[in-house]
């Protein structure tokens, strides 16, 4: 316990400076106001139809919205974009504990700030729900329409989807939901993680240059049709959901994924130069 102690006090300092920064601030705001924007335009066309719907559905219909997934990732990497996360009381830190654990603690706040991201939209959403809205497990009569407008009028008409007819015939609302959230947070710890790498390896600028750029490539291929090679697509739970378990086999490799960098990172944080990342700063 007391060599798992300072990871967590580390995680502490680092969230509450993080959330005292205005960049952090407008990134989570951001990301609600982007959600917001797709969310706005499901309960139009909820509205229109006339008829409730489920209030864990509007999450689950945004999320899976090619465009929606695309933009809510702007809002998470500026609360991120200061990854590696030095400052100038990082020397207190290392000679308080070492590079390892400082290291491990950055990647905990990583995971933390994901998770509250997620659950800051989701909570959003449920919560603007509740006015039109119902709680159980069954999919609501607009959702249908929506997973059955194979012609995509309705997506023209109002610009949101949800062909995922799939999701629908395999989960009730709850698991979906659930499945949604986690494939979101994971999709998001993975940038992050990604990105605080990046930063190690490189300055600030082309970190995030090189992560965007995956992420618009990631669009591309799925607008193409080769969502395989989209990890993108792996954040929207429709493309893994086949009947045979391909959900959980996402999860793992997003799981793989965030080993492989945890542990890439570990070996890398022992050759980086603390000095120039402070003076950079």
């Amino acid at each position: 316990m007391g060599r798992i102690k300072p990871v967590f006090y580390m995680t502490k300092t680092t969230f509450l400076e993080e959330w005292h920064n205005k960049r952090v601030i407008m990134g989570f705001l951001l990301g609600i106001a982007l959600f917001g924007y797709w969310l706005s335009l499901f309960f139009q066309y909820a509205l229109d139809i006339g008829e409730p719907v489920n209030v864990l559905e509007a999450f689950i219909v945004v999320e899976h919205h090619h465009k929606s997934i695309l933009f809510l990732v702007v809002g998470w990497l500026l609360m991120i974009s200061d990854a590696p996360f030095v400052k100038k009381n990082t020397y207190l830190s290392l000679y308080r504990s070492s590079r390892k654990k400082w290291n491990a603690a950055m990647l905990q706040y990583i995971m933390i700030q994901a998770f509250l991201y997620v659950a800051g939209i989701a909570f959003v959403s449920v919560f603007v729900s509740t006015w039109l809205g119902f709680w159980g497990n069954m999919w609501s009569s607009p959702v249908y329409h929506l997973a059955m407008d194979t012609g995509n009028q309705l997506g023209v008409k109002y610009n949101i989807t949800f062909p995922w007819v799939n999701v629908m015939r395999a989960m009730t609302v709850p698991q979906a939901f659930l499945l949604t959230f986690v494939f979101l947070f994971l999709y998001l710890a993975w940038i992050g993680f990604l990105l605080y790498v990046c930063n190690l390896l490189l300055k600030e600028i082309y970190g995030i240059l090189l992560v965007f750029g995956i992420q618009i490539s990631g669009y591309l291929f799925q607008q193409e049709g080769v969502s395989y090679l989209s990890l993108i697509a792996k954040a929207i739970p429709g493309y893994a959901i086949d009947g045979t378990g391909g959900q959980w086999k996402v999860v793992v490799l997003f799981c793989a994924i965030l080993l492989i960098l945890a542990l890439f990172s570990l070996w890398l944080i022992g050759r980086v130069d603390f000095k120039d990342e402070v003076e950079e700063e």
